[in-house]
């Protein structure tokens, strides 16, 4: 409710914060921790500008277009947890099915045919469920499409090998704005693809990010990478990728920096107003 409260108090406040109570330890934690205790924990870590905020989207249209992309995602769940449930039933049945298409309606009949009867009508319910949650995704993806190709901003990063509909609004809307991030290393670690620092209590080696971090942002990167490495036709992407593994770079290290160059391109799109260029994709 933290969007909505926001919404309600900026008309008659100068200034709200949504605090982080994981980053503001005061407010989450503590012996002595009460609702009369609380505000004047905040008071106290607002006078030392120690309240560390949520960012949240200024415009509502930006919070409208959101929840279309995460309902996109949420019902691209449903259809796997369909297709799981679907495939669980078989196994349970001791069918195999290996490698073959278990949800398309040619082959339903002859898998149908070997379960028993009272078997058959539960999975039947099923494929029925999973008909109806695939043509809602699909008019959810249908809406995306309209929605990115008459945005200015999505529209110029669908030119980035490896991007399409879903991934350029993903970016779009989770990001909001590129001047949230002062530079790319603190998109890339809110990506989940940074490295924590390490000190004299945690020696060795830099350890991957924690794990808060958005994970939707973490798809657009990694999705967007496989596909670029995948497109038949050369691309700077794949040319980086080749570079790196020509230099002897660990392959797994090769494929984070790739997947970083996948947000900071679309970033520095964003950021400057400009068009997509394969020269924004360099060995740094």
């Amino acid at each position: 409710m933290a969007d909505w409260a926001m919404r309600v108090l900026q008309p008659y406040v100068d200034e709200v914060i949504i605090s982080d109570p994981r980053r503001n330890r005061l407010i989450a934690q503590g012996d002595d921790k009460t609702d009369e205790v609380d505000p004047g924990t905040l008071i106290q870590l607002y006078r030392a500008d120690a309240l560390r905020p949520v960012h949240h989207p200024a415009r509502q249209s930006m919070m409208d277009m959101r929840a279309w992309v995460w309902a996109y995602h949420d019902q691209v769940q449903l259809v796997t947890a369909a297709k799981n449930k679907i495939k669980a039933a078989f196994r349970a049945a001791g069918l195999q099915y290996g490698q073959q298409d278990v949800y398309g309606k040619d082959n339903r009949i002859e898998y149908l045919d070997h379960l028993r009867p009272r078997d058959r009508e539960r999975v039947k319910v099923f494929y029925g469920n999973l008909d109806d949650l695939i043509v809602r995704r699909d008019r959810l993806y249908d809406r995306l499409m309209r929605i990115a190709a008459r945005h200015p901003v999505a529209k110029r990063f669908l030119d980035i090998p490896g991007y399409g509909p879903i991934r350029a609004m993903t970016f779009f809307v989770t990001v909001d704005t590129p001047f949230r991030f002062a530079t790319p290393q603190k998109l890339w670690r809110y990506a989940g693809l940074g490295l924590r620092r390490h000190d004299s209590s945690e020696p060795g080696l830099p350890k991957p990010s924690g794990p808060h971090y958005n994970r939707r942002l973490k798809w657009v990167a990694r999705g967007a990478m496989e596909v670029a490495l995948r497109l038949p036709n050369d691309n700077p992407f794949k040319r980086l990728y080749q570079r790196l593994l020509d230099k002897n770079v660990k392959e797994s290290l090769a494929r984070l920096t790739v997947a970083r160059k996948m947000l900071t391109v679309p970033w520095g799109m964003w950021k400057g107003g400009t068009g997509y260029k394969a020269a924004l994709v360099t060995v740094t």
